[in-house]
């Protein structure tokens, strides 16, 4: 097992960017090149100081996917200026590809996240996707990024349908990894996984308790302590999850299921954590814990989750269909394997269907 806490170096608040020049200085970096979308730059620019003088600064913009294809295109701008850091300015997907481009290299990398949706500004690994948005597969690096900027004003504005999926995405953390550390003897515990299932657990309480509040704060633009403290879970505690917890908190069964859902193109709107928080209610139901799912949906419903097929634009799925959601969630090499349980495609396909019928008895 391999422990990676998270960025080397931290900086939350109002102030965090007044970092960024004072640590290009410091390593003496003189060429930057700085990613970033349209929308995620013009909700950080106001707060954005100037890189440093006499630091060449390559604008690069993100095409919108976290690809191979891209990745290589920022690369070859990357050798051929001769680029020491990396600057990421965005969501999730802008975030991870520039962990692909630096990771192996001798170049620095800083994340600056713009939406709390997920746990990419502080984890060591990318996940990756092909050009129409379906899932490919995921890498974990050797490396974490030198540096983390997190500004709440930014964050505070951004979509709050962002931040909904992220809180479903973080609530997985607990649920995906809860079985295999029930599994685990007493033996096997070392203090990294202490922390990682401590963590897991502070995910879980924070969410089911705060976030419908912290949801509320957003909508109005209110930076409050319970607000921060549910943008961080998703963002820092979360990440300690996998970071510390490695292949034993990483996804399970509900990020199979959320790989799945993404080979249907009438999925490719709904965000990664709404697919995620779908895939908690699937796992739960393998597991045979029902009671739990029951208690999940009240806060879903609140929260606008997904719950059922037409919730995830699938309604009048059909049978070939159902199956291939099945068949992809269960096939050999999935993180649905890691659950340890005899998990296979009629299991994965009862599961939705009795999500379905709970869902139904609760409406």
């Amino acid at each position: 097992m391999i422990s990676q806490g998270g960025p080397q170096r931290y900086i939350s608040g109002t102030e965090a960017y007044e970092q960024l020049p004072v640590f290009i200085d410091d390593l003496k970096v003189e060429r930057v090149l700085f990613l970033h979308g349209h929308k995620s730059l013009a909700a950080a620019q106001p707060y954005l100081p100037s890189f440093g003088d006499g630091v060449e600064v390559v604008n690069v913009l993100f095409d919108g996917e976290c690809t191979y294809q891209e990745i290589k295109r920022i690369q070859e701008i990357a050798f051929s200026r001769k680029i020491q850091m990396v600057v990421a300015l965005g969501g999730g997907k802008v975030l991870d590809t520039a962990k692909s481009v630096t990771t192996s290299t001798s170049m620095y990398l800083v994340l600056i996240p713009t939406l709390a949706s997920n746990c990419a500004p502080w984890s060591a690994l990318s996940v990756h996707y092909k050009e129409n948005g379906e899932h490919l597969d995921h890498k974990v690096y050797k490396e974490t990024a030198n540096l983390m900027l997190l500004n709440p004003e930014v964050i505070i504005h951004s979509p709050v349908k962002y931040f909904v999926a992220g809180i479903a995405d973080t609530l997985a953390k607990f649920y995906e990894s809860q079985l295999i550390f029930e599994k685990l003897s007493e033996e096997e515990y070392t203090v990294a996984l202490e922390i990682s299932r401590q963590m897991a657990l502070e995910c879980k309480e924070t969410l089911l308790s705060q976030a419908i509040s912290a949801v509320e704060d957003m909508k109005a633009g209110r930076v409050t302590h319970t607000w921060r403290k549910v943008a961080e879970t998703i963002i820092v505690t979360a990440g300690t999850v996998g970071g510390w917890g490695d292949m034993f908190a990483r996804s399970t069964g509900a990020h199979a299921v959320h790989d799945a859902l993404t080979l249907f193109p009438q999925t490719v709107d709904l965000l990664h954590g709404e697919k995620v928080g779908y895939g908690i209610l699937v796992q739960l139901a393998i597991e045979k814990k029902f009671a739990e799912i029951k208690k999940l949906l009240p806060f879903y419903h609140k929260l606008g989750i997904p719950t059922n097929f037409a919730e995830l634009h699938l309604a009048n799925l059909s049978e070939c269909d159902l199956d291939k959601i099945a068949d992809a969630s269960a096939a050999e090499g999935t993180t649905m394997m890691l659950i340890p349980l005899l998990i296979n495609t009629t299991t994965v396909k009862k599961a939705i269907l009795q999500v379905e019928e709970i869902e139904k008895e609760i409406q």
